[in-house]
């Protein structure tokens, strides 16, 4: 969708289902943050807010998060729930301010609202807060290209840091027809993504993209991280990229993203995959055929233990680590594989069968 003049705007089906994603996830993340980090307390950053709401009454990512947090499980704890919330355009600022005056605080929360430009504003802010010692989740969902590498890198910095981070579909348009290079400088904070101008397709050109920003999260602090996009029903295409240090994290993540309402009109797609195909993520009829493509690509190394392959589909994919075993069980109808069957998935084997075995 296009940038949006108004103080509020009509919410497209990526949002919607960005907002089950995010929502589901902070159900999981507050308890167990606010739990485990007591003594620090906790802190939600949401660097492009908006207005708090859309115009079919529709709530906004800040009142989501607040609501989120207002609950029997964290409140029985003793940790400060920070909600940070950064939006440029004045208006829009002053619509969210009076969104939030209507809400129910608790008295260890403490919301921020901030209005400028998160680059200029978002890091004094989170120093005077002092959050850097607990957990930390920021989600940058901006319009295009607008997230700077310099506040994803000081967030990896917390000691519990994750990042929920968009980007439209055009941010590789413009990045593979060099148009607008200083945008990529800033998200990447080097030029050497500029290399894509280089590739022959749509589908290189993306996953070289995807696996350069992988490796730039990687360096500022998260070494686990999560690529998806969400394609609606129109074609319009909505990349997601999460990042955290904590495979409990990826697990939290995927269960929120697997428990998408279909009725939302987007589906998902994975921008590694060289074919790119389209998913239906439901957790009572999984489609496996993806994972089970990259299982036997990952087998082609040499064989691998199940709890291998459950780390690889969590790590590595946009599956979850249970579908492992269900897409292995489908190729081992198939006599794609052979497996030693073990009760502990460290010693369950699962090797490429022989290609005489194959069709």
């Amino acid at each position: 969708m296009a940038v949006p003049k108004g103080v509020v705007w009509p919410r497209d089906p990526h949002t919607e289902a960005k907002h089950q994603i995010l929502a589901r996830y902070l159900d999981a993340y507050y308890p167990i943050m606010a739990k485990q980090w007591a003594s620090n307390g906790i802190c939600f950053v949401d660097a492009f807010a908006g207005p708090g709401e859309y115009s079919d009454g529709s709530l906004g990512s800040p009142i989501l998060a607040l609501r989120r947090a207002n609950r029997p499980d964290v409140l029985a704890t003793s940790a400060v729930v920070h909600l940070v919330y950064v939006e440029k355009d004045p208006k829009r600022y002053e619509h969210l301010v009076e969104m939030l005056a209507t809400e129910t605080v608790p008295s260890r929360f403490e919301v921020s609202t901030n209005k400028g430009a998160c680059e200029e504003v978002l890091l004094p802010e989170l120093d005077r807060l002092s959050v850097w010692q607990g957990p930390v989740f920021a989600n940058f969902d901006g319009f295009g290209v607008d997230t700077p590498h310099q506040l994803v890198q000081r967030v990896g910095k917390a000691k519990a840091p994750e990042v929920l981070v968009t980007f439209q579909a055009q941010w590789f348009t413009r990045f593979a027809n060099q148009e607008d290079v200083e945008a990529g400088d800033r998200v990447f904070g080097d030029q050497e993504w500029r290399a894509v101008a280089d590739l022959p397709t749509p589908a290189e050109k993306k996953r070289f993209l995807v696996d350069q920003y992988r490796s730039r999260l990687t360096k500022w602090g998260f070494p686990l991280h999560l690529t998806f996009e969400l394609v609606d029903e129109k074609g319009h295409e909505l990349l997601l990229v999460f990042g955290t240090g904590n495979s409990r994290g990826m697990e939290k993540m995927k269960d929120a993203m697997w428990r998408v309402d279909p009725v939302t009109g987007s589906r998902f797609r994975d921008p590694r995959d060289p074919n790119q195909m389209q998913l239906d993520l439901s957790e009572s009829d999984p489609n496996l055929a993806l994972l089970s493509q990259q299982i036997l690509v990952e087998l082609e190394s040499g064989p691998k233990s199940m709890e291998a392959l459950q780390n690889f589909a969590l790590l590595e994919t946009v599956y979850k680590k249970v579908h492992a075993k269900k897409a292995v069980d489908t190729l081992e109808s198939n006599h794609k594989v052979d497996c030693q069957h073990a009760k502990a998935y460290s010693d369950y084997i699962v090797t490429l069968a022989p290609p005489s075995l194959f069709g």
